[in-house]
């Protein structure tokens, strides 16, 4: 099992749950790592299991999918009960004001910003899993990476952080190469990584969210080895309040909190290191519509200071709404570049495919 890959264990867990004849099945975010046709194969399991009297309760964040498949909704909010309804009497944007407590306008933030000089270029990037990759990343731009799982996305940016070996390539920040050989070499050039993996390898559950925040900082800004801890508590409650961090106190461990809340945590890692190219890996898998709204505002934050951001999603709505450019890939190459005005859900599942 150590073996496969993210969403290839999703599906031996939604066959193990499949396996056991039951007569209620809970399925808590099963398509969070899957492409469209494992969902689309998912989906016709779930309504066959429906045909035959069994009942299915389905946990997600993803609106088109609770309407594509359910016949009654019901929304928690804050660990209480809101309400339950047909899902025949209530429309998408009545649903998010009940799950968000609030309107909310413009989901994606406005992208009419100017895009300014190279920040970054690759070029050649070649590893085990990726081939001869080139793309360059601007000021105040934010490029989408696309594909179906195991295309390469992840370990393109894996391979510029220093995280995997790097067989061949040029990494360039601003006109000079780089020669990093570790993600410590990366950090201090300005680059940040927020994983894939939130809970293994962006947090470390059992630290407290002020430990977990000011991990990066302390080090960076540490004198002779020393961490200089005097200025901690402010940065930490800065960041909580930007973020709006849910959390009883500082002192909390980061493993006691809600999905969104720990992502909102790797996020303040990050502003803490004060990077200047910022890598985001499914900033939102897992988190409710609130929670994302408030992330896309941070990455629109961020390019609006003259810094760059990557984006992996696997959700295609969210790469067309936050993007600038989308970079497509399949089976490690990248097949194609779409800009704003060319990219379409279906022009992009071209290259995601293998089309030229």
């Amino acid at each position: 099992m150590e073996t496969l890959s993210i969403a290839q264990k999703q599906m031996v867990m939604i066959a193990k749950a499949l396996s056991k004849n039951a007569r209620l099945i809970v399925l808590d975010e099963p398509t969070a790592m899957l492409n469209e046709q494992e969902v689309h194969t998912l989906f016709q399991i779930i309504c066959s299991l429906r045909d035959r009297g069994i009942t299915v309760v389905y946990i997600s964040h993803r609106m088109e999918e609770i309407y594509r498949i359910g016949d009654r909704v019901t929304v928690l909010k804050d660990g209480g009960y809101v309400g339950t309804w047909d899902l025949s009497s209530i429309d998408t944007q009545q649903l998010i004001v009940k799950m968000v407590g609030r309107e909310l306008h413009d989901v994606y933030p406005d992208k009419n910003r100017p895009i300014g000089k190279e920040l970054l270029r690759v070029e050649n990037l070649t590893t085990e899993k990726i081939d001869g990759v080139s793309f360059t990343l601007h000021e105040g731009e934010v490029v989408g990476l696309a594909g179906l799982v195991g295309s390469g996305r992840t370990e393109v940016l894996r391979a510029i952080f220093a995280a995997d070996k790097l067989y061949r390539g040029k990494v360039v920040l601003e006109g000079n190469e780089l020669s990093l050989s570790s993600p410590i070499d990366a950090i201090r050039h300005g680059i940040g990584l927020l994983p894939e993996e939130r809970k293994r390898q962006g947090i470390v559950n059992c630290l407290s969210v002020k430990d977990n925040i000011t991990m990066l900082y302390s080090q960076l800004h540490a004198k002779c080895g020393f961490l200089r801890k005097a200025d901690d508590d402010a940065i930490v409650r800065h960041y909580i309040d930007e973020l709006h961090i849910k959390t009883p106190s500082a002192m909390q461990a980061v493993g006691n909190l809600s999905g969104g809340n720990q992502q909102k945590v790797v996020f303040a890692k990050w502003l803490c290191a004060e990077s200047k190219i910022y890598f985001f890996d499914e900033p939102t898998r897992g988190i409710d519509v609130g929670a994302k709204s408030e992330m896309y505002k941070i990455i629109n934050m961020l390019v609006s200071e003259g810094n760059a951001v990557v984006v992996i999603s696997s959700e295609l709505p969210e790469i067309l709404g936050v993007c600038d450019r989308i970079a497509v890939f399949h089976e490690g190459r990248l097949t194609g570049t779409l800009d704003r005005a060319q990219a379409t859900q279906e022009s992009i599942m071209h290259y995601a495919l293998g089309g030229q």
